[in-house]
């Protein structure tokens, strides 16, 4: 009686402990705490957009108006300089000049500039009609006729010393020190001449001659300081032909 009952005490014992042991390991079973963990997500990885690393910037168009530019050249009127020069308007635009004497000028003026004396452009392209205005007021203004001065062929100009906002033209030494100066730069000086003296005119022709200019030539300059040059001067022989025209109208009138 004492055996069965031993027994069933030992199986009791065991299911109960079994029981437990179940508990227990359910109790620390592995715990992955990420799949329940609110902060925690996967996000799957996305590309950021492509972007170039050089952004081409939009082409800037520079328009040239080959044809009324030359309506925008300055000019000034007679006595604007303190002396009588005629009726006809006086073009005053160093872009009238051919690009090596224009480049030239520039240099003089800066030059200038930097020992104290300001120029101002008395007159730069000179047309016929111009130029016949001053033949007709006497030889004290010119001895040559249309198609002879080195104005005509934008190979000239005109300059005067601004002292206190007056044209200064009778200042000798003021004179020589501007003219120097031109020389300085291969530039002839009107100063040197004595029929007329002309202090305040400068040119250069590159050797060519009046009979040169007349049969159309002009100076033949460097293409590797100036590629443009003959596109230059061809637009500048147009320009000049509008000014012809124009003030060829206001003669006849």
């Amino acid at each position: 009686m004492l055996k069965p009952l031993k027994a069933i005490v030992a199986l009791l014992l065991l299911v109960s402990t079994i029981d437990a042991q179940a508990q227990l390991d359910q109790l620390f079973a592995p715990f992955d705490c990420r799949e329940h963990a609110e902060f925690f997500h996967v996000v799957e990885a996305v590309e950021p957009p492509k972007v170039d690393s050089v952004i081409a910037a939009p082409e800037i168009v520079i328009e040239i108006d080959t044809i009324n530019e030359w309506k925008e050249w300055s000019y000034v009127e007679n006595y604007n300089f303190g002396k009588d020069r005629g009726a006809m308007p006086m073009i005053t635009d160093l872009r009238a000049l051919h690009p090596y004497f224009r480049d030239k000028i520039n240099k003089l003026i800066a030059e200038c500039k930097k020992q104290g004396i300001e120029l101002a452009v008395v007159e730069s392209y000179r047309t016929h009609a111009k130029q016949n205005e001053y033949k007709v007021m006497g030889k004290k203004y010119t001895s040559s006729g249309a198609g002879r001065s080195k104005h005509q062929y934008g190979l000239a100009v005109d300059l005067v010393p601004i002292v206190d906002s007056v044209a200064v033209w009778d200042n000798k030494q003021l004179w020589l020190k501007v003219g120097v100066t031109g020389e300085k730069l291969g530039l002839r000086w009107g100063g040197r001449w004595r029929k007329p003296y002309d202090p305040g005119h400068f040119e250069w022709t590159g050797g060519l001659t009046s009979v040169h200019l007349a049969h159309g030539m002009l100076p033949i300059i460097s293409e590797d300081h100036y590629p443009c040059a003959h596109d230059d001067v061809k637009l500048l022989r147009k320009y000049w032909k509008e000014w012809e025209t124009a003030q060829a109208a206001v003669t006849r009138k």
